[in-house]
């Protein structure tokens, strides 16, 4: 914390995870380093300490585990679809619990419906919207509710997929990058089950079987998800420096010679999985979440019902494209079919990213943000947009909450999990403008929840390290 020497008092149990309130001590009392803050350091600390003037801060660190999707392959439900981009069901119920959440809850960030899964289990009624299509099918498959005769359906279907040939024929893809991203015979099995699940009859179980299908796309290619996009697996990184292995080579080392029989073998596992959940796990069916392909900034046009309590993680402001991240499914599961298509998705998300500028104005100001922004040193950016990325995110954030605000019923609440980022040495507290944007709309902030630090990249970590509390990730929760 800016205040630097922290203590911990008031200890509690928040729905099973101990909780404990920061105390920071003065500042002036207060020597972490030996040398001087650099002038620059030294003004983000000023503007950190106004930020965070009369917040309630909280060691969250209990929730370090739950705010990142890392126990999702063992979650049922949630392990239909790998989202990386998520959090956990846990996280979700102990919030729903602990604030005895009882009315309506809403998501304008779906992902692969968390929120609404975990509303769902507490018998709430939800809403969410999102502007990926891959995450509203996605939600809208684990949130269904499926009867005996659908269970009858999908096992009889398992059996169908099981007995299915390597046809001759060809199947086509628009996807520019199929050659590069698969083996050619690989490619061909996908596109023959893609195939063959679209002529499935009932709709919920065909949805279920292409959430199965869109879910061995990466473990099968020749690509891995990776940071801010997706990585070739034969590019391999050894203490001298990075080396391609020849494209065939490495699918010789990689894959089995019956490629058809290896693909099929995925997604027989993956669908026996999902049949499992359905059969054993799946918990409450009784109401059933609304979702919406749209954006979260124009969510009213979707429903008008009150809110008592939102629960999201935003996208964070640190130039993450998360649809090029899910580019190869986009493309290979036919949600987009060209380059103008790819654009349009971009464009209409959060402005988190270069890629999501379009000639939309920015209309809300914050004296604290463009204090940071003016600490920028353009030279070592590495891209001159950035300045009107993150001016466009916290415009965004603004039009968001306030309709939020407007939204939430009285003494309703909002969660949000956000990480903080940087630039050229300067630090973007997202969690601190969140609560003073929402002061501003209307909203009191509660709690702020420190749930962990986050690294940055080598060469920030040294012109950081005096302000590395606060690059970190965090739950905000917000009064109306």
């Amino acid at each position: 914390m800016s205040r630097q020497e922290i203590t911990y008092n008031k200890k509690m149990n928040f729905n099973g995870f101990e909780i404990e309130s920061i105390v920071a001590e003065p500042s002036s009392q207060y020597k972490l380093f030996e040398t001087e803050f650099k002038d620059t350091q030294a003004r983000q600390l000023k503007i950190f300490m106004e930020l965070e003037n009369g917040l309630a801060f909280f060691d969250g660190s209990a929730f370090g585990g739950q705010v990142h999707f890392q126990f999702a392959s063992q979650t049922p439900v949630q392990r239909w679809y790998p989202y990386r981009e998520g959090y956990s069901i846990r996280l979700v119920n102990a919030f729903i619990k602990e604030l005895n959440i009882t009315a309506n809850t809403f998501d304008p960030f779906v992902g692969s419906g968390t929120t609404l899964l975990a509303s769902r289990m507490n018998n709430l009624k939800s809403f969410g919207v999102d502007v990926n299509p891959i995450s509203v099918l996605v939600a809208k498959v684990e949130n269904e509710q499926y009867t005996k005769e659908d269970f009858d359906t999908f096992g009889k279907e398992i059996e169908n997929m099981r007995t299915l040939e390597k046809s001759e024929n060809d199947f086509d893809t628009s996807f520019y990058l199929a050659d590069r991203v698969f083996n050619k015979d690989i490619l061909r099995s996908l596109l023959q089950f893609k195939y063959h699940i679209k002529a499935i009859e009932s709709e919920k179980v065909r949805r279920l079987f292409f959430v199965a299908w869109l879910s061995i796309i990466e473990d099968v290619s020749n690509i891995k998800k990776e940071g801010n996009g997706i990585k070739y697996k034969n590019r391999k990184r050894t203490p001298t420096g990075y080396v391609n292995i020849e494209k065939g080579v490495w699918e010789q080392q990689n894959f089995p010679s019956n490629k058809f029989h290896f693909v099929k073998t995925k997604i027989l596992k993956q669908l026996e999985v999902i049949l499992d959940d359905l059969k054993f796990k799946y918990g409450r069916c009784e109401i059933k979440p609304e979702i919406f392909l749209g954006s979260c900034l124009e969510f009213e046009k979707y429903f008008s019902d009150e809110i008592e309590f939102s629960f999201f993680s935003p996208p964070y402001c640190n130039c993450f494209d998360y649809f090029e991240i899910h580019k190869v499914e986009l493309w290979l599961g036919d949600f987009v079919s060209s380059h103008k298509d790819l654009r349009s998705l971009r464009i209409s998300g959060f402005r988190s990213n270069t890629n999501a500028l379009d000639k939309k104005l920015v209309t809300y100001k914050n004296e604290y943000l463009e204090n940071l922004i003016w600490l920028f040193d353009s030279k070592n950016l590495w891209n001159k947009n950035i300045p009107s990325v993150v001016r466009g995110y916290f415009d965004d954030m603004h039009t968001l909450l306030s309709k939020i605000y407007q939204r939430t019923c009285k003494k309703g609440l909002v969660g949000i999990v956000v990480g903080n980022s940087a630039y050229s040495g300067v630090i973007i507290p997202t969690d601190l403008l969140i609560t003073e944007i929402a002061r501003e709309v209307g909203f009191k902030t509660k709690s702020l929840f420190i749930a962990r630090h986050l690294t940055t990249s080598s060469q920030q970590k040294k012109e950081l390290e005096p302000l590395r509390n606060y690059l970190r990730e965090s739950i905000v929760l917000l009064k109306k």
